[in-house]
């Protein structure tokens, strides 16, 4: 009686088929998820550049425009409107009285 020990090439081929769409699909996944992360840091950024932007700073390469308009009781109303290289965009609105 012959007793075999170990897998078949038809098993062999399946598990490395499997191992490699398994590996392909967690890939996909990773790059999903690290565009994400950076659009989101990309948003936080233009939060910040924002914010900033109502302090006087203008950050190189980055559009960004300051507008007042008059608010509530004699109060000004400023907006600051920033866009990243990549495009991503925030605004802000500040309400400053006297």
């Amino acid at each position: 009686m012959n007793n075999q020990h170990g897998f078949s090439l038809p098993e062999t081929l399946f598990a490395l088929l499997l191992f490699s769409l398994s590996t392909t699909a967690l890939m996909q996944y990773q790059l999903a998820l690290a565009k994400g992360f950076e659009l989101q840091t990309q948003q936080r950024n233009a939060l910040r550049l924002a914010w900033q932007r109502f302090e006087g700073y203008q950050a190189p390469e980055w559009r960004s425009e300051l507008s007042s308009r008059p608010g509530p009781q004699g109060c000004q109303l400023h907006t600051a409107n920033v866009t990243s290289p990549a495009g991503r965009e925030a605004e802000l609105t500040l309400l400053v009285c006297p």
